[in-house]
């Protein structure tokens, strides 16, 4: 994975290099970047046996705040605006409990969560 090879470019080459990482399964985006020209998850992209070089860059449109980490402020700004979190439909109502979810309730969010950011 080339987060992997980063990962040892840091520990190996050069201690300075920086970049976000998190879970390393693709979920919460933090290792984001634009790598080759193609903008994706440094966890989830191989690097193929053939590759002589592979071209990694901060994500384009950002502001760098070092090497490969992007300020995020706009970006958390934004989501912050469109509140892409469940909501109850009756905000009155206050617990300290859990609420039932149903199984078609659950299947509704599948494919809209994988990538947080």
């Amino acid at each position: 994975m080339i987060l992997d090879a980063l990962v040892k470019i840091k520990e190996q080459v050069d201690t300075t290099l920086t970049f976000r990482r998190s879970c390393r399964e693709g979920i919460c985006g933090s290792c984001a970047m634009n790598i080759n020209g193609k903008n994706g998850l440094a966890c989830l992209l191989y690097i193929e046996p053939s590759a002589n070089a592979i071209e990694i860059q901060p994500l384009p449109h950002t502001y760098v705040v070092k090497d490969l980490v992007p300020d995020l402020t706009n970006f958390y700004n934004q989501y912050k605006s469109i509140e892409p979190w469940l909501k109850r439909k009756d905000v009155k109502a206050k617990g300290d409990t859990e609420y039932y979810q149903s199984k078609d309730d659950r299947n509704k969010l599948d494919g809209m969560y994988e990538c947080i950011l």
